[in-house]
């Protein structure tokens, strides 16, 4: 009997600490100080990554570091990245951007920063595309996202862009920003991206409104 009464108080025991523990870790959240991690996959109820965060996005992306976005079909739809060094040379190589992609598609918004050098330009970017991809474009990107090396991404580039035709290629209709001439501009473009009408403070102040044939040739210029 003094056997049984041990056991049946050991298992009551038992299940009441198992009881407890179940309910504190379904109300319960962990807490840390601090985590050292790669990636994390931030998933919705259904279980759909729908933000990556993390330290590199290989293969073509692999020097920058920052968000994705993804919607709920499996595509990126956007993301913020960023990367900063210097050279060999010792000149500064740096950026960062925040993107919103069309749907199945690339970024038609975009906030950047560019430094390469002495080189440097940010700037709000509106674009255009179709409202799909052709089957050379969605190739090109295959193409590209697989390329071994840098020098054999800038090859493919080249070789599909003088094959695909504009119309199926993106365009800029607006700009908004500092350039590398280290003017202040808006520039708005047509259909086809060309530059039809610019508003510019330059380096030295001088300000002024032009508008522009589709040869990008200024046809009249206004300035105080």
């Amino acid at each position: 009997m003094r056997l049984l009464r041990l056991y049946a108080a050991v298992s009551t025991a038992l299940l009441v600490a198992l009881l407890v523990t179940a309910f504190s870790n379904g109300r319960s959240q962990d807490v840390f100080d601090e985590i050292t991690v790669s990636r994390i996959n931030v998933v919705d109820a259904d279980g759909r990554t729908r933000v990556i965060l993390a330290g590199g996005f290989p293969p073509r992306r692999a020097a920058l570091g920052g968000l994705l976005f993804i919607n709920e079909d499996g595509h990126e739809a956007g993301g913020l990245v960023y990367r900063g060094t210097r050279d060999q040379d010792g000149q500064i190589q740096a950026g960062a951007i925040l993107t919103f992609d069309q749907y199945q598609n690339d970024q038609i918004v975009a906030l950047q920063y560019d430094h390469s050098g002495n080189r440097k330009r940010q700037g709000l970017t509106i674009q255009e595309r179709p409202d799909s991809m052709s089957d050379l474009v969605k190739e090109a990107y295959r193409a590209v996202e697989t390329a071994s090396s840098a020098a054999a991404r800038d090859s493919l580039t080249r070789y599909y862009l003088a094959r695909i035709p504009p119309q199926d290629l993106v365009s800029r209709r607006l700009f908004i920003g500092r350039d590398f001439s280290r003017a202040s501009i808006v520039t708005l473009s047509d259909a086809d991206g060309r530059p039809r009408l610019s508003l510019e403070v330059d380096s030295l102040g001088n300000a002024s409104i032009t508008f522009l044939d589709e040869s990008g040739e200024p046809i009249r210029t206004i300035t105080p």
